[in-house]
């Protein structure tokens, strides 16, 4: 059964009610992505772009990350190129809101 909240009730409650749910997303994330893709270039996005995003609720089951400023510029020690770099984190936001929505039962 899919969660019933709103957008803004997500806002609001995303850090207190849903914690434990959007842990469970975003560790199912990596893990999906950790053994298909470079694990460096894997961890390096979970720690160093994604610790810092922001996931939202935008309705109908439908989520979207907003990520901090110039993402690809705080990947560090990860020696990659930018486009492979910015085509993975792509595929990473992509099985993360895929995640989100299979969590809260949307999927």
């Amino acid at each position: 059964m899919p969660a019933d909240f709103t957008p803004e009730e997500f806002e609001e409650e995303k850090y207190t009610t849903y914690f434990p749910q959007l842990q469970t997303a975003y560790k199912r994330a990596f893990n999906e992505l950790n053994g298909t893709y470079d694990s460096t270039l894997i961890h390096g996005i979970d720690q160093q772009i994604l610790n810092e995003s922001e996931p939202h609720y935008e309705g109908d089951g439908e989520f979207s990350i907003e990520l901090p400023e110039d993402p690809l510029d705080r990947l560090t020690g990860v020696p990659v190129g930018e486009e492979k770099a910015a085509e993975t984190l792509d595929i990473y936001v992509e099985e993360l809101k895929t995640q989100l929505r299979e969590t809260f039962g949307f999927a």
